[in-house]
């Protein structure tokens, strides 16, 4: 994810791979309380499917022919994912129909607007994970805004603080 009109040119098809710092400090805060199964519905280069330690889980990657927001999903206990800024919003009312918990990387300011302001009212998160340092998702530094992990934990199978700040390194 990246910002956008900011000089610099968008990646083909919003893809823009999460830093592997980003997963591992996330999997560090959370508490995954009865976790079974897991799904990805950005996979990109795995750099969130791989490292997530649930045995039984699968994912979606429209590189590879997988388009998420097509088709029906059984249902999962667990959502981890980066999605494309551009869709988010469907990306997360989807992996809120079959999903117990949901984790999407954000923009902080994913959370203005208002374009989004009943969506926030009818779907607010119940867990808020700051990044204190902006990832690069190009390689090339960072694109001038913060990000963070909103949580929708749904059935109180994922255990965090309310608020709380990840630190790279």
């Amino acid at each position: 994810m990246s910002a956008t009109n900011r000089g610099s040119e968008r990646n083909a098809s919003d893809f823009y791979p999460t830093p592997s710092w980003c997963t591992k400090k996330l999997l560090e805060k959370l508490i995954l309380n009865n976790v079974q199964s897991f799904y990805e519905p950005c996979k990109g280069d795995g750099a969130i499917y791989d490292i997530v330690p649930i045995a039984n889980k699968d994912w979606s990657e429209i590189q590879l022919g997988r388009d998420y927001l097509i088709g029906e999903h059984k249902s999962v206990d667990l959502i981890i994912t980066n999605p494309p800024y551009s869709l988010a919003i469907e990306f997360i009312e989807k992996a809120l129909t079959h999903s117990k918990a949901v984790v999407m990387l954000l923009r902080l300011n994913y959370l203005e607007s208002q374009k989004r302001f009943n969506f926030w009212q009818a779907n607010p998160p119940s867990h808020l994970i700051t990044l204190s340092k902006r990832p690069s998702f190009t390689g090339k530094g960072t694109d001038a805004t913060g990000y963070a992990w909103v949580v929708w934990n749904g059935e109180g199978i994922v255990n965090a603080p309310t608020f709380s700040w990840i630190k790279q390194g």
